[in-house]
């Protein structure tokens, strides 16, 4: 009788974790003596902006203010997306970590051959460029041949290491494509980028500033407020399209904000789609906030 009550506490438990899983955003997240779970209003606006683009979304929202990545809420956030120019952000990473290292500086010059690049439109004669002058581009305006160019440098392989190395399980198999990854990996990469921006590392602040002047944010235009961001979107109408912040808040503080999507349908749906989501997810943090102990109101260097 014993072995038969243990056989249905285990597949309960298992239905429970099921109905949790299947319920975007519903999961109760608890630490020490904190409890939240989404509002069922904006649980209902959240449902109906699925309902409203009814293509493929994820996204993760995230509490950055401690030592440890914690998850506020998230949607489907191991599945896979390209990862597309949201990338880029974590090269800038490397390349900064290397130059904290002594190993490179912001005037090393770099010779850029565009033939030899899979990436076109660098915008500038072949010869040699500054690491500084190429991580701006790549970053400011989202520069892909920039992006190839210091990768190349960096070479795939170690770039995958270090990767590896946050935590991450994102690969970038070649220098034509900038890879797949998922919202959790993406949050991982972030989290190690976003605690480096505020260290007293050498060029944190160098990197922070490309960050928060970096273009084409959906999330920002969402919001209408400051973020330091790194987007991504593939061209020509059809395909994915994400960005990923460090927002600060109206209320106080700061959060993560990873979002990816993909639709079927041409124009300007996949980033529409990552506006009306960043407005109820800053909604979704303002409840959590809330419960939070004045001590863990965390403000970044915006």
């Amino acid at each position: 009788m014993k072995k038969v009550h243990k056989i249905l506490s285990v597949l309960l438990s298992v239905m429970l974790i099921s109905v949790i899983a299947v319920q975007p955003a519903q999961a109760c997240f608890g630490r020490s003596n904190l409890t939240y779970r989404i509002s069922n209003d904006l649980q209902s606006q959240l449902n109906k902006i699925y309902k409203r683009y009814n293509f493929s979304v994820s996204w993760g929202l995230y509490d950055i203010a401690s030592n440890n990545l914690k998850p506020v809420a998230t949607y489907n956030q191991d599945k896979s997306f390209q990862s597309n120019c949201t990338i880029k952000a974590l090269v800038l990473l490397y390349i900064c970590k290397q130059m904290d290292a002594g190993k490179l500086s912001l005037d090393t010059k770099l010779y850029v051959k565009q033939s030899s690049l899979s990436h076109k439109g660098f915008g500038a004669k072949d010869g040699k460029y500054t690491v500084k002058y190429l991580l701006t581009r790549m970053i400011h305006v989202s520069n892909n041949a920039c992006y190839e160019v210091l990768l190349r440098y960096i070479t795939k392989e170690k770039f995958n290491a270090f990767l590896l190395s946050l935590g991450s399980g994102t690969v970038i198999k070649s220098y034509g494509y900038m890879g797949d990854c998922t919202v959790r990996n993406r949050a991982t990469e972030w989290f190690s980028l976003y605690k480096y921006c505020q260290s007293r590392a050498k060029h944190a602040n160098f990197a922070w500033g490309l960050l928060l002047d970096a273009k084409f944010s959906p999330v920002r235009d969402g919001l209408n407020r400051k973020v330091a961001h790194k987007s991504g979107w593939y061209h020509g109408g059809k395909g994915t399209a994400g960005d990923c912040c460090v927002v600060k808040t109206d209320k106080g503080g700061c959060y993560l904000l990873i979002v990816f999507t993909k639709n079927n349908v041409t124009g300007d749906f996949s980033q529409a789609l990552i506006r009306d989501l960043a407005k109820v997810l800053d909604k979704v943090w303002n409840e959590y906030y809330a419960y939070l102990p004045p001590l863990r109101r965390k403000v970044a260097k915006f």
